[in-house]
């Protein structure tokens, strides 16, 4: 029996490996690209073959894969070192586009790649994709990369006809996430009985979307025929103090464990407004879930155990 088949770089990441989880779910076969492959759990699937690879390296032969979806990138430890930029560009831009390159002359169908919205220039307003790109606020080399890189693929893409969809992330929290951000300090702790400091009021606000929407979205664009850049994100911009109490509801924790410290407005806060999602919604029936929703989703699924034996607890 011959499967679709897509092929993920980045396949070791938290959200190429909920994408994998998803594509194989709904019968496709996964070319699974990783520098680390050992690092894939491993499954008695005929449809998931891993291969070793990364950026720079020639593509495996692909079959004519369906699509390509690029999650693959450089993040530097310091993101505030000007130092880093030249492999941020070497990674980011330059070896996005080396593998669009490659795919194409291979015959795959589609490129997917996975930006992000932090690109926009800050404002109170939700960013349409449309709206002002100027990101030197924060992580300015590594997000200056990734936008430069959508730019070479739809480019690219517009001379060699091979559609070119680009999806520009919010904050993505979900099973399997990594790193010590706000959505897993917070659950961390609250799952703990310990109290969580929100400061500057909890006015620090973010638009949280859930891993699996971002698969879903993606899978979703696999089988259409729409190209160019779409937002990914929930369409809300949640602050810190209204994430903490959501947590601690879903959780069951007590609120008098949330403290808060300072005031709220002002730059100081910081913080992304939301994303609109409005093309995405009309276009690839894009439907979203609610912060809620989503931990709610998460503590069905693993009760957050996955948080809480990332940092080393029972």
């Amino acid at each position: 029996m011959t499967f679709r088949e897509l092929v993920v770089t980045g396949a070791t990441g938290f959200i190429g490996t909920r994408l994998i989880e998803q594509a194989l779910a709904r019968g496709y076969a996964v070319t699974a690209l990783a520098r680390h492959p050992d690092r894939i759990a491993a499954r008695n699937d005929a449809r998931l073959r891993i291969e070793e690879w990364s950026i720079g390296a020639p593509l495996p032969s692909l079959s004519q894969a369906d699509a390509l979806l690029h999650l693959a990138a450089y993040i530097p430890a310091d993101l505030s070192d000007p130092r880093q930029a030249a492999r941020c560009f070497e990674i980011n831009t330059n070896g996005a586009l080396d593998v669009a390159i490659d795919a194409a002359s291979q015959g795959v169908r589609r490129f997917i790649y996975f930006g992000s919205g932090q690109v926009y220039t800050p404002a109170p307003e939700p960013a349409s994709e449309t709206s002002p790109t100027f990101p030197v606020s924060r992580a300015s080399y590594y997000l200056a990369s990734k936008l430069s890189a959508e730019i070479c693929l739809l480019a690219f893409g517009k001379v060699k006809a091979m559609p070119v969809t680009v999806f520009r992330l919010a904050s993505v929290y979900g099973p399997g996430m990594h790193g010590n951000g706000m959505v897993t300090a917070f659950i961390g702790a609250l799952a703990r009985g310990h109290s969580v400091i929100i400061r500057d009021g909890g006015a620090y606000r973010a638009d949280l979307v859930y891993v699996d929407d971002v698969a879903s979205m993606a899978l979703g664009t696999v089988a259409g025929e729409s190209e160019g850049v779409f937002n990914a994100g929930s369409g809300h911009a949640c602050t810190s103090l209204e994430a903490a109490h959501i947590i601690a509801e879903v959780i069951g924790a007590d609120p008098s464990l949330i403290k808060v410290e300072g005031e709220g407005g002002g730059a100081a806060a910081g913080g992304f407004a939301a994303l609109d999602v409005a093309k995405a919604v009309e276009q690839l029936a894009y439907t979203p879930r609610a912060f809620r929703q989503g931990i709610e989703a998460w503590k069905a699924e693993t009760g957050f155990a996955d948080v809480l034996n990332a940092s080393g607890q029972d």
